[in-house]
């Protein structure tokens, strides 16, 4: 039995009729619904880092600027196709949406997220919503949200022209946005073009990094209001990725489309009472292949990713001041992804389909002055299908390979499973100044595509990898604990975190290749195992402005992750961090010049499991100066910008080694992929 998604348009269509004569209001009181709740992080550069946020330009693409968010690292499978992981969990875990549809991986090597696809400045906004996140934001994801929306910043006035270019010498390229956005009458528009070209760079040690990544894309945002009571905003997103090469695996991704639609309809009925639909669909059609690099002969991979997106949030504010939320949401993922190579196809995603059904509701109660309590529960039925498990790969049938390495368990591969999470957050003012943040919840989300699902196929950093059908639904427990002090010039908070998956999915090794071939005997198989493992960590943002026109920033964070089974660490963890930067801008003279300097200081990490997960090696600690620097005439900006400003040589914990032969360049297979270096490839 699967969940039907139209079961929810019924649902909606009883919640709206519930809805439309609501108790009345006291009086003729205007009650303000305030947003709800959320503990998120905004990034910090995604126009500006300046008070009037009109002198910075844009990061080269989403995954650079989300980096900028603590606990939010990039597991790199090369200089573009980046996974996010937040707080030490990555995969599925993490869930990045577009105007609440989510956008998953469109890959099973994970080389097409959503961060690594998008052009950055087509979505206007990004948070990382990392800790307790409010249950009205979809189905539950373990690690948290990535939040992209195409909503136009309206501080800025009626009209707003953006033409703003960077020239990055590291990545021997530049990128480019476009943005207007105009308002009449009730309507309200955002248009946004971006396109990026980057090329080859060279390392510390001379080794020339086949790093290309060519993309373009466009957004456009329109928003009705007609009166204070009614609101329609719908979007559209297209992005195309026209090659990204992945050092790190065998195949690069080529021409590979994402489309997004994206609609809500807000009705407020009375003025404590607040209805909001939403609606989405996309679509990501990934192609990679290995025509770039010198294989003896051409293999490629197309497939397709579709998610629908449904969901309707009533809420109602008391006459003592509770702010109630209550609704239901949908969501429907397809993926398809075969591979031909010569006389045979392999299926790498055997027609996957997964739904989710979810109901919640959320209490924000006042205590005191100052001090608000939100209570919030989800109970969600999901299910999911493995729909070609009978397909080949390798010429083997799938099912039966499921079968030889997950045990007999994993030969049925269609589940059905209750998920959901429950949590509360104290959020109080100890001071003017000063407030604080305590809250303690519990998450159930089922198993990612690749966790589960996914298809005997090549694995980042050599063997092989397949999914665990029999994978239950993962478990995690966690507490949050930050302060914020606020004053005029100084910003500051302080985050600590803790958490228990008592069945965390690691991946790790299951076995190894038999005969006969393709693949060739005795290469290791990776695979999916419940594990009971700890995450622990904290993270610290500070944004001081002494002067007008002045500031300095800094971002920190450090994460822990233990194999409580195992009794040592776990291999997929981000070394400590820490960022710093310095800047000013003269706003006194025609071309407002500012320039920003700083630092990234990165730990060294070593591989606890190098047995198990040899995919990461120990690394050394490094220190990278960065420097960036631009001119703005009126709403044009141009600027420039130097991550390895001392030519250091260095190389990041979670980039692995280089898959098969690269494309070009004189990086060798197995070596470990250096970081860039502002000096032009030879």
């Amino acid at each position: 039995m699967r969940i039907r998604v139209p079961i929810v348009l019924a649902l909606l269509a009883a919640s709206v009729g519930r809805a439309q004569n609501p108790p009345p209001s006291a009086g003729d009181e205007t009650v303000r619904l305030e947003p709800m709740t959320v503990q998120g992080s905004t990034v910090p550069e995604w126009l500006d880092a300046t008070p009037d946020r009109l002198e910075w330009n844009l990061p080269p693409s989403l995954a650079a600027g989300a980096e900028s968010v603590p606990g939010l690292v990039m597991h790199r499978m090369g200089a573009a196709a980046a996974e996010p992981l937040l707080r030490g969990l990555g995969s599925d875990h993490v869930v990045t949406v577009l105007d609440g549809l989510p956008l998953p991986n469109a890959s099973p090597t994970r080389t097409d997220s959503a961060l690594a696809l998008i052009a950055a400045g087509l979505p206007a906004g990004f948070e990382a919503v990392k800790a307790l996140p409010s249950v009205t934001l979809g189905p539950p994801a373990t690690a948290g949200y990535l939040e992209l929306s195409t909503e136009p910043d309206k501080a800025h006035g009626t009209y707003r022209t953006y033409v703003g270019a960077s020239w990055l010498p590291d990545r021997d390229g530049a990128d480019a946005l476009a943005v207007q956005t105009a308002t009449r009458g009730a309507w309200t528009a955002r248009l946004a073009a971006a396109a990026h070209r980057f090329g080859d760079y060279t390392s510390g040690n001379g080794t020339v990094v086949p790093a290309a990544d060519r993309n373009t894309g466009a957004a456009l945002r329109l928003d009705w209001q007609p009166d204070a009571r009614h609101a329609l905003h719908l979007g559209a997103l297209f992005s195309r990725q026209q090659l990204a090469v992945n050092s790190a695996l065998p195949l690069d991704t080529r021409d590979t489309n994402t489309a997004a639609f994206t609609g809500s309809y807000d009705w407020t009925p009375s003025d404590r009472t607040r209805i909001a639909a939403r609606f989405g669909a996309g679509v990501i059609r990934p192609h990679l292949d290995n025509f770039l690099r010198p294989a003896p002969s051409l293999v490629y991979a197309d497939g397709r990713t579709g998610t629908l997106a449904a969901g309707l949030t009533m809420r109602h504010k008391t006459d003592n001041g509770d702010d109630f939320a209550t609704g239901v949401d949908a969501t429907q993922e397809d993926r398809d992804l075969q591979r031909k190579r010569p006389g045979a196809v392999d299926l790498l995603w055997p027609d996957l389909h997964q739904q989710d059904l979810g109901a919640f509701a959320e209490l924000t109660h006042p205590l005191a002055p100052g001090w608000n309590l939100r209570l919030g529960a989800r109970l969600d039925a999901a299910a999911s299908e493995a729909r070609a498990a009978d397909g080949l790969a390798f010429g083997r049938a799938i099912r039966s390979l499921y079968l030889a390495y997950d045990g007999p368990a994993a030969s049925q591969t269609n589940r059905r499973e209750t998920t959901g999470a429950a949590n509360a957050l104290l959020t109080g003012r100890l001071a003017p100044d000063l407030t604080t943040t305590f809250g303690a919840g519990f998450t159930r989300q089922p198993p990612g595509a690749s966790e589960r699902y996914r298809a005997f196929s090549d694995a980042l950093g050599g063997g092989y990898e397949i999914g665990n059908p029999a994978a239950n639904a993962e478990d995690k427990y966690e507490a949050d604990w930050g302060v914020q002090w606020r004053r005029k010039q100084l910003t500051l908070s302080v985050d600590t975190f803790a958490s228990y998956l008592p069945n965390y999915l690691h991946r790790t090794r299951v076995g190894l290749t038999t005969p006969p071939p393709p693949p060739p005997p005795n290469s290791i198989v990776y695979g999916y195992r419940a594990i009971a493992a700890r995450f622990h960590g904290a993270e610290i943002e500070a944004l001081w402005q002494p002067v007008e026109g002045s500031w300095a920033r800094l971002a920190a964070a450090a994460v822990g992750g233990v194999d409580v089974d195992a009794g040592r660490e776990l291999p997929e963890i981000p070394p400590a961090s820490l960022t710093f930067a310095l800047g000013h801008r003269w706003s006194g003279v025609a071309l407002k010049p500012w320039v920003e300097a700083g630092g990234r200081l990165v730990a060294a990490q070593r591989n606890p499991a190098p047995d198990d997960m040899p995919v990461f090696a120990d690394t050394g600690a490094f220190a990278l100066g960065r420097v960036r620097a631009g001119l703005s005439w009126r709403n044009v900006r141009v600027s420039l910008g130097l991550e390895n400003v001392f030519n250091r040589q260095y190389f990041d914990y979670l980039a692995p080694p280089a898959g098969a032969t690269p494309a070009g360049g004189s990086l060798a297979p197995g070596a470990r992929i250096p970081g860039a270096f502002p000096k032009k490839p030879r």
